[in-house]
């Protein structure tokens, strides 16, 4: 898995999180075909033998077993290879276009988080998350992916637990051998329909209030009334109390093991520094100058030729009749995220070792456990399907199948819930805000003599005076689940080198504007001797030095343009009707 920015740096690579996960989902899915296979081949030898009924059950098991395990098999192929776009991973907040101004609350929230120098937290609501962050209090700083996925699987531990306790107390206490086939399908029913169902559509337990309390009043009460119905029902033949304790059993493993495994993302509060730099700078130009300069040194910081990303761009307006006022401008950006150093794929038994991935490695290995178990319970169901039992009413032999399918469910449930989790990346960056505000002054300014001199020059100039600029800097870590969910910062760090460098070279910049026009081409400095030197001849005088001179002929013509007369000789002037210069003796043209 790698970036895709037409790029040689082997630093914009990252590796794909799911490797291990992929390799158990292809395992899983092949165990799941090869007992589907086989119930298949066994379903054929039974057709063989003309006998339909026979050959019913693993005909129907098989294809069962085949779509799990193409169903296993979608999401890795999905995971196995992709790519981050140049638009990954997520900004922090709508993008400004090039060349547009505009800002957004998104954009506000990152300016509040780099002033105030602090991450804010939403605080935990209800009395159970209550409990929750009292016996994880860092949990609090955790990136809020985990906060929710610790939220909602805290919850269904307690629901799991809360069921399997009025289960045990009803089933073991107060129930009898009447009363227990009764109580054993109420509660898996209950356990499979309430509980697990939800959890396989990644939502938490749907336990409520009243669902505590009705599962307190009938592990009590529930024994008695089975016991009435008990009389006015038909022999079921068959109990389920077995199913439903694996069930129970099965599934508060399973969500024990999220629970570690989601902790085990949860790091030390992290550090929330940030740099700020403060100026008080005068300039002779509009402040809009500043930001273009502003411009041009981000660019030149963009990491690894990409980018950066513009949140809020607002110009400073020095526009209006009035030829003075207050203005006000900023710019935020963020450079390109990048993985953090050190990034490495984990594999089956270094995630082991490493207390982030361990869990997560025992959460996708229970998995496919679960799975192993699941086609060994359909099979040796499919080996002793007797037709005729099925007749008879003895459904007790069909207790497999019900094992079979809690160890697939749960098992998805697993690798569902690791793999939200194994999609973690972590990325820096440098998030730079700049802010100016202060007043302006419109005003004329001249050089050059209006009376003597022929070169003068007027200029309509904006002048700041005792403008605030300000530069917040700070390197950011922040964290994605999923390449195309949300990202959020984690941890700031401040970077006052970095932001008193830029500080100062946006205040050298101010000091060198300029009020004064004047020529600076070397054509401009060409014409402006050649001139000069006429100036000096029509006037009697030498060219003024450090300028070059006119060509004598050129003067000349120069000269006979304004009517007079010059010798060429000694360069004298010579009366209109002259012949020879009176000076020299020199015959004149």
């Amino acid at each position: 898995m790698a970036y895709d920015y037409s790029s040689e740096n082997k630093s914009l690579e990252l590796p794909n999180p799911y490797r291990v996960e992929n390799g158990l989902l292809f395992a899983s899915a092949a165990i799941l075909v090869a007992g589907g296979v086989t119930a298949l081949m066994w379903a054929r030898e039974a057709l063989q033998s003309a006998s339909l009924r026979l050959g019913a059950a693993p005909l129907l098991v098989g294809i069962a077993l085949l779509a799990a395990g193409i169903a296993f098999a979608v999401p890795a192929a999905r995971r196995l290879r992709f790519f981050f776009g140049r638009g990954r991973p997520a900004s922090l907040a709508p993008e400004v276009a090039i060349g547009a101004t505009g800002n957004s609350g998104a954009a506000d929230a990152q300016k509040a988080m780099l002033r105030q120098g602090g991450i804010e937290c939403a605080e935990p609501q209800g009395a159970l998350n209550g409990l929750l962050y009292h016996l994880a209090p860092r949990l609090i700083t955790a990136p809020r992916v985990v906060q929710e996925l610790a939220q909602r699987h805290f919850f269904n531990a307690l629901a799991f637990a809360a069921t399997g306790a009025s289960f045990v107390v009803a089933w073991g206490l107060f129930a009898n051998a009447a009363t227990r086939p009764l109580i054993g399908l109420a509660y898996l029913v209950f356990a499979a329909v309430v509980l697990l169902k939800p959890l396989v559509a990644g939502a938490k337990a749907a336990m409520t209030t009243t669902s505590l309390i009705a599962l307190m009043v009938v592990a009590v009460v529930g024994p008695v009334s089975a016991g009435l119905l008990a009389g006015a029902r038909p022999a079921f033949g068959f109990e389920v109390h077995g199913q439903a304790f694996f069930l129970l059993g099965a599934a508060l493993l399973a969500v024990a093991l999220i629970l570690l495994a989601v902790f085990a993302q949860v790091d030390a509060p992290p550090p929330t520094e940030r740099s700020c730099e403060q100026l008080t700078l005068s300039m002779n130009g509009p402040p809009g100058a500043l930001l273009t300069e502003l411009d041009r040194r981000l660019q030149n910081e963009w990491t690894q030729n990409i980018p950066n990303r513009r949140y809020t761009r607002l110009e400073p307006v020095t526009e209006g009749a009035a030829g003075s006022g207050r203005f006000a401008g900023e710019l935020l950006e963020e450079s390109q995220p990048m993985p953090l150093t050190g990034t490495t794929a984990p594999t089956l038994f270094g995630g082991l070792a490493v207390p982030r991935h361990r869990w997560l490695v025992a959460l996708d290995l229970y998995a496919t456990l679960l799975v192993l178990a699941g086609v060994a319970f359909a099979l040796n169901y499919v080996r002793g399907f007797d037709p005729a039992r099925l007749l008879e009413g003895g459904l007790q032999s069909h207790a497999a199948i019900g094992y079979s399918a809690i160890c697939l469910v749960v098992a998805a449930f697993c690798f569902q819930s690791a793999g939200s989790i194994w999609g973690r990346f972590n990325f820096e960056s440098v998030l730079v805000w700049v802010e100016m505000l202060g007043t302006w002054q419109a005003s004329r300014i001249g050089t050059g003599n209006q009376l003597s001199s022929r070169l003068h020059s007027d200029n309509e100039v904006v002048r700041v005076e005792s403008m605030t600029l300000r530069v917040w800097r700070a390197r950011l870590e922040s964290v994605v689940f999923g390449k195309d969910s949300a990202r959020q910062v984690v941890a700031m760090f401040g970077t006052a080198q970095e932001a008193r460098e830029l500080g100062a070279e946006l205040s050298a910049f101010a000091a060198r504007q300029s009020v004064f026009v004047a020529p600076q081409s070397e054509a401009d400095a060409q014409r402006l001797g050649r001139l000069q030197s006429t100036e000096a001849l029509l006037a009697g005088g030498a060219a003024a030095p450090g300028l070059a001179a006119a060509p004598a002929h050129e003067a000349l013509r120069v000269a006979a343009a304004h009517g007079a007369r010059y010798c060429s000789e000694c360069g004298a002037p010579a009366a209109a009707g002259a012949k020879f210069c009176s000076a020299c003796g020199v015959a004149l043209a």
